[in-house]
């Protein structure tokens, strides 16, 4: 989902990338380390995204194979190490019961293991190698080809779409931040110039309830979705998100405003429908 974003950005701003997908290196497949070995130079900057999304499950059987993944990267790094290395992990290492999240935040106890995977991947990278790591951990990505379908923008868009409605857990009160992924993009690429190190979080620093952004998906469809409110499962938790960090190390970032970036992924959306 970010690569298909980063990449072009990438190239616009003259950055040579190899892009390696699944089909391209299984990570999980015998000898990947060595094959990732063999296409990596002293003097370039490897981005980790690989990973298999939630939806793939919150087991033990998919946290092990995501760790896996982790350690064939590690591997090929002590073969050939590279200079600098992005690893793009996510808030859910934080409990849900914080709520003011900084990047000094405590990250334990875990109670999922798709949060733990995140952790115990970091700490791989950061003790296992010793090139400097920028660790990224980003809160719910926005974006057209999400492959996560989170609640959210993703899947309300996505529901919206194929069937005329948005579910709400309860009334929809819990807030979250949301973030562009040409947002995570931009993030991404100065973190390389800059060849940052340590842990940053990847959000906007402005939470919204779902409610809200499910009303505001439901204004680019006509007709109207029905918004529908079934029984929530678990408690209502709020997260918000303190982006000084990452304000201090790139003043010149500017960030996009959910009401700003939905109509412009409602337009991507409608171009790749008329094609």
């Amino acid at each position: 989902m970010i690569g298909r974003t980063l990449t072009p950005y990438l190239q616009k701003h003259g950055i040579a990338v190899l892009a390696l997908g699944s089909q391209d290196l299984d990570l999980l497949a015998h000898g990947a380390s060595d094959r990732l070995a063999a296409l990596l130079h002293r003097d370039d900057a490897l981005i980790v995204l690989a990973g298999l999304p939630p939806r793939r499950g919150r087991d033990l059987k998919t946290m092990t194979q995501n760790i896996d993944m982790g350690l064939a990267v590690c591997t090929a790094l002590a073969r050939q190490p590279v200079a600098h290395i992005v690893y793009m992990s996510s808030d859910s290492v934080y409990p849900r019961t914080v709520e003011e999240v900084t990047e000094e935040s405590p990250t334990e106890p875990i109670d999922d293991p798709y949060s733990a995977m995140h952790l115990v991947r970091e700490r791989l990278f950061v003790s296992l190698t010793s090139t400097p790591v920028s660790v990224l951990r980003s809160t719910q990505i926005c974006a057209l080809n999400d492959t996560h379908d989170a609640y959210g923008p993703n899947r309300f868009r996505r529901t919206a779409l194929s069937e005329n409605r948005i579910v709400l857990f309860g009334m929809g009160e819990e807030t979250r931040d949301h973030i562009m992924v040409e947002d995570v993009a931009a993030i991404i690429y100065r973190c390389l110039l800059h060849q940052s190190r340590g842990v940053m979080n990847v959000a906007t620093g402005r939470s919204l309830t779902f409610a809200e952004v499910a009303r505001q998906v439901s204004t680019h469809f006509e007709p109207r979705p029905e918004i529908v409110r079934v029984p929530r499962h678990m408690p209502v938790t709020h997260r918000r998100f303190d982006i000084s960090v990452c304000v201090r190390a790139f003043p010149d970032l500017v960030l996009t405003p959910l009401e700003q970036g939905l109509p412009r992924m409602m337009q991507q959306m409608a171009a790749q429908r008329e094609c």
